[in-house]
């Protein structure tokens, strides 16, 4: 199987396609072994193009994995595919990054899966978050940090992905009983989220780097009073929570930690803080392909409208502090005697694939691996009911570690 015959006919009337479209004007074209089929959206019309301004050619092949009903990790958007060379781009570059929305929509309205069945019974438990700022003197200045707590036992002291905020975490506490046996303790980072920026320093020149999020993580463990808590961080923070038991066993009783490796390469683009694209859609964009298109549609939109709702420049940041990391710089400080580490590596996210994260566990002296096949690089955000299954059996080997 290659594109449809009528690529046209298929999407035309898509109402997310049309909504997604509206303010835009683009022509862009498929291109399979029969050659390129043209579309112009424009304003929330779909119509033929005589021209494209930039065109995505995979074989047939290619095609048939990329429009499979469910894809297989790696081929499941067009992203990695153009990394890895298997789908090429021609044409203008930044029409492609300013309009990847409307090709992401687009292929998604193509991949015929079947319509997602009507849930038995609405098992949604209320948002019993108790939200308060708490102000934190740590490495970068002093700010007014939102803090987000619900349930009680244990603590986690949750932290999110780069250029996020708390409510990545609501989920858990909606979707999941989590809250019934631990106490979750969501935070957003200086900038991020309803955290203020720190005073005194221009919004724009925010910057990170693993040694002063170490610091801002204990910073934000004491300021809010918190006994032993377990780290819990995905990307970014996955990285982050692993240096935090190195440099400060006494503080944490342990941690897991998502979608980490060894080292990060290659998340930067200078499109993430181009002044001619527009970041509160190719930022969500530039991460909504790391999840699995079979995670439910609204957890997905979540993380995408979380990701839109940033303040600008904080994800680019973000990222270029998450680069700097490297295990090789904490390495000789875990031992067995450290706080257990459980690791664990969503199949679907191609920008820290399972085989990094594996690496990661086996460099930790105290440390398990557990490989979650259904999810992708917001596994706590993207299916917040699946990963408690894989959340709660690290918990239990991290509270039975001696």
């Amino acid at each position: 199987m290659s594109l449809p015959a009528d690529v046209l006919a298929v999407v035309r009337d898509d109402a997310r396609l049309l909504s997604m479209s509206r303010g835009a004007d683009v022509s862009f074209a498929l291109v399979d072994d029969r050659g390129p089929q043209r579309l112009r959206l424009r304003d929330g019309k779909i119509t033929a193009a005589e021209r494209s301004d930039f065109a995505v050619r995979l074989g047939d092949a290619e095609w048939a994995q990329l429009l499979d009903a469910a894809p297989h990790a790696g081929a499941h958007h067009v992203l990695p595919m153009l990394r890895d060379g298997r789908a090429t781009l021609s044409g203008d570059e930044l029409a492609f990054s300013q309009h990847l929305q409307l090709l992401r929509r687009l292929i998604e309205a193509l991949r015929q899966a079947p319509a997602a069945s009507a849930p038995s019974a609405p098992t949604r438990r209320p948002l019993t978050m108790r939200g308060e700022y708490v102000r934190v003197d740590g490495p970068l200045g002093t700010s007014d940090v939102y803090v987000e707590r619900a349930g009680t036992g244990p603590q986690l002291l949750c932290l999110a992905t780069a250029g996020s905020d708390s409510s990545q975490f609501h989920g858990l506490i909606t979707d999941t009983d989590l809250s019934d046996r631990f106490e979750l303790v969501a935070v957003d980072l200086p900038w991020h989220g309803k955290s203020t920026p720190v005073p005194g320093v221009d919004p724009v020149e925010y910057r990170l780097d693993p040694g002063a999020y170490t610091a801002l993580i204990v910073a934000i463990a004491d300021a809010t009073a918190l006994v032993g808590p377990i780290l819990l961080g995905p990307s970014m923070a996955g990285a982050a929570v692993v240096r935090a038991i190195a440099t400060h066993p006494e503080r944490f009783a342990g941690a897991v930690s998502c979608q980490a490796g060894p080292r990060v390469t290659g998340r930067s683009t200078p499109a993430l803080r181009s002044a001619v694209i527009n970041q509160a859609l190719h930022v969500p964009e530039w991460t909504y392909g790391l999840m699995n298109p079979a995670s439910p549609l609204e957890h997905r939109d979540r993380v995408w409208w979380g990701y839109s709702s940033g303040g600008y420049g904080a994800y680019d940041a973000d990222i270029a502090g998450y680069q700097q990391w490297d295990l090789a710089e904490v390495e000789h400080l875990l031992t067995l005697d450290s706080p257990h580490i459980a690791v664990l590596s969503g199949a679907y996210d191609t920008s820290v694939p399972p085989s990094a994260s594996r690496e990661l566990a086996g460099r930790i002296p105290n440390a398990s691996f557990e490989l979650m096949p259904d999810l992708g690089h917001f596994p706590h955000a993207e299916h917040p009911a699946r990963f408690a299954h894989y959340l709660e059996g690290a918990l239990a080997r991290i509270l039975s570690a001696p």
